[in-house]
């Protein structure tokens, strides 16, 4: 693709000049410490620094920008390891295994599980830019309205593989979730829906401020509720940093995470909360403990963090090679390259190679760094599990309304944080999983309109969805997963009522 001599002279240039090298630093730190605050997410770091970055040169500020992209996606695993709170939305499914690690006394190995696998999916996504970029863009625009609504349906399938056995309470959160995510206006006609007259929400509701309250409220009171038996954990290296066999063991894990993140990245739109739930299950399918995932099990943590960074790669494919952003980050990522003269596309290669190369250099030293500030920061964020629950709620709360409030700047998405953090809260007492909702909330306006939209491309014509053989595939491969899904969880079912009977007889006996 480049000349060798120009790669090498530029990689180069790069590595040994100290200001690029720290700007990157800086950048992934920022983004590191914007991840870790719930509703400080990477894309208000990096619209937040774009105008700073104007007096760099080129591949000084886009280092920077890819430092805090790539750091803001790695640090929301802190907050949802340590606290049960999404530092960001693509954190969520951390939550899963990681809260219930950092409640055993696994705080530091969870969070190091979260750095090394944040860390390989980077690399992994980084080869594939590297070098399977331009092909992956004939992938990229192939997927029209047919194929986003045909995942999307994939993705809704799997709340049978995430939740908890009772699948009549996961689909009640599931439609619960899609309910919330109708709210504003129908994005074909343009009419209002279950606005009831208030401007505010004829927008929609941001996801940001509903993911906040779905799990920091919650959290905060749930809290209040327990007795204070926090004991302060003993750190060592070796509690945090895997040993080479738990690497091995994780292998496939790792890899799997990897691949689909980047291939989901690879698609406009879709984002990495989705590439979450994807590789959480498949992850979870191939374990051979499927009945840990949920109570602890760092895999489900690998198949987050591994996901969740991979798609940073993957999502500079399509805005590299085509122009076109592959999720919010990279939308607004655009504006710094705007800022300095750069168009994104296929001319870039031609006309900017330097750059290019410098994106990739920078992207790599990025993952090297997030790594590093990760593993030298965990002493420090562990001590969060021997704080208090009267000063660590003291620190929730503002943190949790500030976060609510920075998207938008309106105290509107306060009001709703706090009413579905209360919503939240009564159904989690119910015994009501949290997540279906979430997955609803994040694919249900993705389903609806792509698929809406699908059929007035074909004049109501259902068949278009079997008529083009990757949405027809996708569809094949819903319909697999959420029978395997539904039967395994049937059988686990039938398997604790059988053993529940024979407890009662023996103890009738």
């Amino acid at each position: 693709m480049f000349e060798l001599n120009l790669i090498v002279s530029t990689v180069f240039s790069i590595l040994s000049d100290p200001f690029t090298l720290l700007m990157v630093f800086v950048g992934t730190f920022m983004g590191l410490t914007f991840g870790t605050l719930p509703g400080l997410t990477a894309t208000m770091g990096i619209a937040l620094m774009i105008p700073l970055t104007y007096v760099f040169d080129s591949v000084t500020a886009l280092g920077m920008l890819i430092g805090i992209y790539v750091g803001g996606i790695a640090g929301g695993a802190v907050a949802s390891i340590l606290l049960k709170i999404p530092g960001t939305p693509n954190a969520l499914v951390t939550t899963f295994d990681g809260y219930p690690m950092a409640r055993q006394g696994r705080g530091a190995e969870a969070m190091g599980w979260a750095a090394v696998s944040s860390g390989f999916g980077g690399v992994i996504s980084w080869f594939v830019l590297v070098f399977l970029s331009s092909y992956l863009a004939r992938l990229c625009v192939s997927f029209s309205s047919p194929e986003y609504a045909a995942l999307a349906l994939l993705g809704l399938t799997i709340v049978a593989a995430i939740t908890s056995k009772n699948i009549i309470k996961a689909f009640t959160m599931l439609c619960l979730g899609i309910f919330i995510s109708m709210i504003g206006t129908d994005p074909i006609f343009g009419a209002y829906r279950f606005t009831y007259n208030n401007i505010q929400l004829m927008a929609g509701l941001s996801i940001t401020p509903v993911i906040i309250g779905l799990y920091s409220l919650p959290q905060v009171l749930n809290t209040c509720t327990e007795i204070n038996t926090k004991k302060v954990e003993k750190i060592r290296l070796k509690n945090f940093f895997p040993s080479l066999k738990g690497l091995w063991d994780a292998k496939v894990s790792l890899f799997v995470a990897s691949i689909i993140g980047t291939f989901t990245g690879v698609i406009p739109a879709v984002g990495g909360g989705v590439a979450t739930f994807f590789a959480y299950d498949q992850v979870k399918r191939l374990s051979k403990d499927p009945d840990s995932f949920g109570k602890g099990n760092h895999h489900g943590i690998i198949a987050s963090e591994a996901s969740n960074n991979s798609v940073c790669g993957g999502a500079l494919v399509p805005l590299l090679t085509l122009g076109i952003p592959g999720d919010a980050v990279t939308a607004v990522l655009i504006g710094g390259l705007l800022i300095h003269g750069l168009q994104p596309g296929p001319r870039m290669y031609v006309e900017h190679p330097e750059v290019i190369i410098g994106i990739f250099t920078t992207m790599l030293i990025a993952t090297v760094f997030m790594v590093i500030i990760q593993m030298g920061a965990i002493k420090f964020f562990i001590k969060i599990l021997s704080v208090p629950n009267c000063y660590l709620i003291a620190g929730i709360i503002p943190i949790s309304l500030v976060g609510a409030f920075a998207l938008n700047n309106n105290f509107f998405d306060v009001l709703v944080m706090l009413i579905i953090g209360i919503v939240s809260y009564l159904l989690g007492r119910a015994r009501y999983p949290i997540a279906p909702c979430v997955l609803g909330l994040v694919l249900g306006s993705m389903f609806e309109r792509e698929m809406r939209t699908s059929l007035r491309m074909s004049s109501g014509d259902w068949s278009i969805f079997f008529t083009r053989p990757v949405a027809c595939t996708i569809i094949i491969l819903a319909v697999v997963s959420f029978s395997v899904s539904l039967y395994k969880t049937f059988k686990s079912y039938m398997r604790e009522l059988s053993e529940e009977d024979q407890a009662v007889e023996e103890g009738d006996r």
